[in-house]
C-alpha cells in the first residue's frame, strides 16, 4: 500500500534529505587552552563525536542513505488526498460524467491508455473490481554526479497495480497505485538493487505522481469527449425533425435599451420563442410555476443551481438574486419580446437585466434540448 511520507521523528525520517551536506566542510575546532592557574570549565562530552573503529565501515555525508522527500502533487484543481485503509487515494472530479459506471469505465481506460504512454501493456484487468495490473514499466535515469564525479545510471523496471474508486454521485474518481515488484540496476550492474518497505512506499508515490501528470494533461480532452459522446448517443435516436429544432440558432436573443428600460428580443415567432425558453430556463436556475398565455405571462421562481451545472454550460459566474420573477412575453408574428419584472410586476433595473443577458443568449443560442421537452 501506498504511504504518504511526512516528516517525523521516526528513523524512516533520516532516510529522507532535509538539506545538504555542508558540516562536512566544518574546520576543526581547536581545544580549549587553560592557563596555569585558571580552573578549567565544566564540560561535556555528549556532542563528541566518536571516532571510527578500525574494523567498522562507517558511512560519510554523501554515502548515507537519504533521499528528497516525495509527496503527491495535486496537478487537478478541486482534487485531494486521503489516506485510508486501503493506502492513499488520490480523489478528482470528471464534471461532465453523469453515472458513476460511466466514471469507472472512463477511468479505466485512461489508465490503459497510460500504460501504453508508458510503453508497457496491460497485464491484468479486471473490470467489476476497477483494477488494473500494468506489465513492466522501464525507464533509465540519469543521476547526476559532482565536479569531480561521472553521471550515473539507474535502470528501473517496475510493476504496479491501479484502484479506481468511485464517489456514489458519479462525478468523483480515486486513484490508488499499489507497488507489485521492482528491479533497479546502477551503472549496467547485472545485480539489482536491494529494496525494503521504504523504498516500495517511494515508488508507488512516484508512480501516482506520473499518472496524476498524465490525466491532468489529459482531463480537458476527456471532459470533451464526454460531452462529445453524449451528444452523439442523443442525437442517434432522434427524428430529423427534432434534430432541425435543435440545430436552429434563429431563437437567439438581442439586448435592447429603449428609454432608461431594457428587454430581450428574440429574433423567432412566439411559439419558438416559448418552447426554447422552456427548455433553457431550468437550466440557468428558474423554475417555471406558471404560465398564462393569452397575456403571456411567466410566472418563475430563480434558485441558483449546482456549481458543476453551471459550469458544465459555462454560467459558473452568473449572479442573480434568488426570489420569484415575472416574464411577460409577447410578439408580433416574427419577432418576440421579453419584459423582466419582480413578482408584483415592477420591471427590473436595466443592470439586473444586462447582468443575466449574456448567460440566457448563450443558452437561447445552443439550442439546448431533451427527448422529453421536444414534445411539449
Amino acid at each position: 500500500m501506498t504511504t504518504l511520507m511526512a516528516c517525523s521523528d521516526s528513523a524512516v525520517k533520516h532516510r529522507q534529505a532535509e538539506r545538504d551536506f555542508d558540516y562536512l566542510d566544518v574546520a576543526q575546532v581547536e581545544p580549549l587552552v587553560i592557563p596555569e592557574g585558571v580552573k578549567p570549565p565544566n564540560t561535556s562530552n555528549e556532542f563528541n563525536i566518536p571516532s571510527p573503529q578500525p574494523d567498522g565501515e562507517p558511512l560519510l555525508g554523501g554515502a548515507v542513505d537519504v533521499r528528497s522527500p516525495v509527496q503527491i502533487i495535486p496537478l487537478i484543481a478541486g482534487s485531494r488526498t486521503e489516506k485510508t485503509d486501503k493506502g492513499l487515494v488520490f480523489w478528482f472530479d470528471i464534471l461532465q460524467s453523469e453515472t458513476a459506471e460511466e466514471t469507472s469505465e472512463t477511468i479505466m481506460q485512461l489508465v490503459t491508455d497510460y500504460i501504453t504512454y508508458r510503453n508497457s501493456s496491460v497485464d491484468e484487468r479486471n473490470d467489476e473490481q476497477a483494477k488494473i495490473a500494468s506489465n513492466w514499466l522501464i525507464d533509465e535515469e540519469v543521476i547526476e554526479g559532482g565536479w569531480f564525479t561521472r553521471d550515473k545510471t539507474l535502470e528501473q523496471r517496475q510493476k504496479f497495480t491501479y484502484q479506481i474508486d468511485v464517489k456514489p454521485h458519479g462525478r468523483t474518481a480515486g486513484l490508488t497505485v499499489d507497488f507489485v515488484d521492482a528491479e533497479m540496476y546502477r551503472d549496467g550492474s547485472d545485480l539489482p538493487l536491494q529494496l525494503d518497505e521504504f523504498d516500495k512506499e517511494r515508488l508507488a508515490i512516484v508512480e501516482l505522481n506520473r499518472l496524476i501528470g498524465y490525466v491532468s494533461e489529459r482531463r480537458e480532452a476527456l471532459e470533451a469527449e464526454l460531452v462529445a459522446k453524449r451528444e452523439s448517443e442523443r442525437l442517434a435516436v432522434m427524428s430529423e425533425a427534432e434534430k432541425e429544432q435543435l440545430f436552429d440558432e434563429t431563437v437567439s436573443l438581442v439586448l435592447v435599451e429603449d428609454g432608461g428600460a431594457s428587454y430581450y428580443r428574440a429574433r423567432a415567432n412566439m411559439e419558438k420563442t416559448m418552447k426554447r425558453l422552456r427548455l433553457v430556463l431550468p437550466i440557468a436556475g428558474f423554475t417555471i410555476t406558471d404560465y398564462i398565455e393569452n397575456s403571456g405571462s411567466l410566472f418563475l421562481s430563480y434558485d441558483r443551481p449546482p456549481e458543476d451545472v453551471l459550469e458544465s454550460y459555462g454560467l459558473a459566474s452568473m449572479e442573480f438574486e434568488e426570489k420569484d420573477y415575472l416574464f411577460t412575453v409577447g410578439s408580433n408574428g416574427n419577432v418576440t419580446q421579453i419584459t423582466l419584472a419582480d413578482a408584483e410586476g415592477v420591471i427590473l433595473k436595466p443592470s439586473e437585466v444586462k447582468g443575466l443577458y449574456p448567460y440566457l443568449a448563450i443558452l437561447m443560442k445552443m439550442g439546448l434540448d431533451t427527448s422529453d421537452s421536444l414534445s411539449r
